[in-house]
């Protein structure tokens, strides 16, 4: 492992060396979790806290927006387009941290399940001031994209889950501050991280930081997605992506691209946003042991992944970090009231009944 010195000088390098702002309230804290770590069967347990990385929302799209939005912001645009479901956190995030900077969010949304969140994370976009296209399909979707770049200098374009080579760096610097963290003593370093994958922006980022922060750990990712969404092929080419970026800004380790991860996939599930057995019962669990609050679409999943490798004895004698990706913060109390009535149907459709 290098040293916290050479951690701090990497990623002052990336800050530094691209478009950066702060948005993100950190180093998150890692909390040891002893009733966790029994249930595990593991040497300890820690929860890596990004669901707190804002004071006002959390979760882990903030650290790949300091680098998305700066570089909107450089560009001279009024603006940022993004994508995701009617009730994609990820669009949320990106219009609370836009407006934060005076910057304009519109999110192409598709259809998904009707979840109990969707209503509230549409209220939360009235107040916001979210600008929302409906889109059937992908073919709906890729004209919409078209019509909206096509206000030249308007819109900046911010991929699905953020996660682009640019937005991947987020979590590169994430990694190093775990780094720093284990150096102060305040964790051991982890033989095992578990988080959910969807876009893979968080899992590729931290596959680089962790090679150079020269630490052994490897990650389990839980795919919460199918391949039709995001397939493995983009996520390795994203990936070599990601090391041809930093070529130059810092020394690139070895290793080859996501030898460290094992993406998982057979927590998914029936699907996108749609709750599991095992998702349920692994919420129902880190909140009773652990007061941590996750939910059924991403942080779920790869918490019951987590669950069952210890369960089957896979922890015995590691030290075991979960990374919580979720956005643990409530949302601002008198949300305005949502006109069902006035929407497209596409954003009805999936909203659970009144």
């Amino acid at each position: 492992m290098i040293s916290a010195s050479r951690a701090r000088a990497y990623d002052e390098a990336i800050r530094q060396g691209f478009p950066w702002r702060a948005l993100a309230d950190t180093p998150t804290p890692v909390d040891r979790h002893d009733s966790l770590a029994d249930e595990l069967g593991a040497r300890s347990a820690w929860i890596k806290r990004d669901d707190i990385s804002g004071a006002k929302h959390g979760g882990n799209k903030l650290r790949k927006l300091e680098f998305l939005l700066a570089d909107a912001l450089d560009g001279g645009y009024r603006g940022v387009l993004t994508y995701g479901a009617v009730g994609s956190n990820h669009i949320l995030s990106t219009s609370h941290c836009a407006r934060s900077l005076g910057l304009e969010c519109c999110g192409i949304v598709r259809p998904q399940p009707p979840t109990p969140y969707v209503e509230k994370t549409l209220r939360y976009h009235h107040l916001l001031g979210t600008r929302l296209i409906a889109a059937a399909d992908r073919e709906a979707t890729a004209r919409e994209r078209e019509r909206m770049l096509a206000e030249e200098g308007a819109w900046y374009e911010i991929p699905l889950g953020g996660s682009s080579v640019l937005g991947c760096l987020g979590y590169v610097c994430g990694a190093l501050e775990l780094a720093g963290q284990i150096k102060a003593g305040e964790c051991p370093a982890p033989d095992l991280i578990y988080l959910p994958c969807g876009s893979s922006g968080s899992t590729l980022g931290l596959d680089l930081g962790l090679s150079l922060a020269g630490l052994p750990t490897r990650m389990v990712a839980a795919r919460v997605v199918s391949d039709n969404m995001t397939s493995m092929s983009r996520i390795r080419a994203l990936a070599g992506q990601l090391r041809q970026l930093l070529d130059g800004v810092c020394p690139l380790p070895e290793d080859e691209p996501l030898s460290r991860v094992e993406f998982r996939t057979e927590f998914l599930g029936p699907g996108y946003a749609l709750p599991t057995d095992e998702a349920l019962e692994a919420i129902d669990f880190m909140k009773r042991e652990t007061n941590t609050q996750l939910e059924y679409t991403y942080s779920g999943k790869g918490a019951a992944a987590m669950l069952s490798d210890g369960r089957n004895g896979r922890h015995k004698d590691r030290n075991v970090m979960f990374w919580n990706t979720y956005n643990s913060r409530p949302a601002p109390a008198g949300l305005p009231p949502l006109n069902r009535e006035g929407l497209p149907e596409v954003i009805r459709a999936s909203l659970p009944p009144a």
